[in-house]
């Protein structure tokens, strides 16, 4: 999980990971209230004994003239057991990296810097996003989650969003996917299975006979009992992520959805819906 804050002119970005991710949420919220949560990934160690490794030495696809990226500790590693233990009596502290992100006035307006993670089982690559014309601090009485920050770089007022018409545009977009989802090559369906089971949005019975059209019915399932935005955002994600972890037609599939989604919500609803395509 990356999260953003604000530390002078800078933007301090922490990058951390925990077994316990309920533990790791509620931490944060206690130690960091003002914190602005930017993309969770789920990943599994590549070794038992093993650490994950943010690599900031890899070519940028896209301009970043002008911003400095600083990680405080090279390497940048957070290790297995460590991960793992946290939440226990002798392991209060989650394990972290803190990366400073500096961009000068001159800077290309908006940044999205990716780091390759090393140490997991399937490729995953986190991103940093930033803009010039940064949204100010939250007040004090501000909850956590009542502001989040879109893979687009604006501002989703999520306390104040009507969650079931996001809900209606998601599903209608859905529909308007529906068959190219169904038409998906058939051989990955059980792969995506244990994905989707994995991350809690089917049942075992589903897994157990697994179809593109019930993986639909669980998602829309699942999404109905969601009350808040950010869960509804965290749905979508979990769906999307465990397409792209597939790959090939399947990550496409999930790109072109994600982007639906992103320009329905904003074009219909006026706010930006936080979910990454690059997951």
């Amino acid at each position: 999980m990356l999260y953003y804050e604000k530390d002078g002119v800078e933007d301090l970005v922490t990058f951390t990971a925990a077994k316990k991710l309920n533990a790791l949420i509620k931490h944060i919220r206690k130690e960091h209230s003002h914190a602005k949560k930017g993309q969770h990934v789920y990943f599994r160690f590549k070794d038992n004994d093993g650490c994950i490794e943010l690599k900031f030495d890899t070519p940028q696809k896209k301009d970043i003239t002008g911003w400095t990226i600083d990680p405080h500790v090279e390497p940048c590693r957070l290790y297995r057991c460590d991960v793992n233990n946290f939440g226990s009596k002798d392991y209060p502290l989650p394990p972290s990296c803190l990366i400073s992100v500096y961009g000068s006035p001159d800077a290309v307006p908006t940044l999205h810097y990716s780091i390759p993670l090393e140490g997991v089982a399937d490729p995953v690559t986190l991103f940093i996003r930033r803009s010039l014309q940064g949204n100010p601090p939250p007040p004090p009485s501000t909850v956590h989650e009542s502001t989040s920050v879109s893979s687009t770089g604006g501002a989703s007022p999520s306390a104040t969003v009507d969650v079931n018409k996001v809900k209606k545009v998601i599903n209608g977009v859905l529909v308007s996917h529906y068959d190219g989802l169904t038409s998906l090559p058939m051989e990955a369906v059980p792969d995506l299975a244990n994905k989707l089971f994995t991350l809690r949005l089917v049942n075992n019975a589903v897994r157990g006979n697994p179809s593109i059209e019930k993986f639909i019915d669980e998602f829309k399932a699942g999404l109905s009992f969601k009350r808040k935005l950010p869960k509804v955002e965290e749905h979508c994600q979990k769906f999307l992520s465990s397409f792209i972890a597939v790959s090939g037609s399947f990550a496409n599939a999930a790109e072109a959805l994600g982007e639906d989604w992103i320009e329905a919500i904003k074009n219909e609803l006026g706010f930006d819906f936080n979910i990454d395509i690059d997951a």
